[in-house]
């Protein structure tokens, strides 16, 4: 069975989260301290429910399909990136990660 801690096994990974529909945390693996981790649910639950939203707008705006519901989302830092699909959310370095790799393991694990 797929769990976080596979998330770990793609290089350049910090640490990953669950949370729930409302933002609590779920559960957390790596190198992040509890109160980052509940802060990270929060915040990831709060972008990706505005992400829902803009894809909505998006779509009718645009005349496009395809836009919903959104996929996930990325919020790249200077040194650490944001990897969401569903109510994951993973951690990791940009200097050593591979996105394309992190990518299909969150979309994989996010999907089981």
């Amino acid at each position: 069975m797929a769990s976080l801690d596979d998330l770990l096994h793609v290089k350049g990974t910090v640490g990953a989260i669950r949370y729930t529909g409302d933002g609590a945390l779920a559960e957390m693996v790596g190198d992040i301290p509890q109160e980052y981790a509940d802060l990270a649910a929060e915040m990831s639950n709060a972008t990706s429910r505005l992400m829902h939203h803009e894809a909505d707008l998006f779509a009718a705006y645009s005349g496009m399909g395809g836009w919903t519901p959104p996929e996930g989302w990325v919020m790249r830092g200077d040194q650490l990136s944001v990897w969401n699909i569903a109510n994951i959310a993973c951690f990791v370095k940009n200097d050593e990660v591979s996105f394309n790799e992190l990518s299909r393991a969150v979309a994989y694990l996010a999907h089981r």
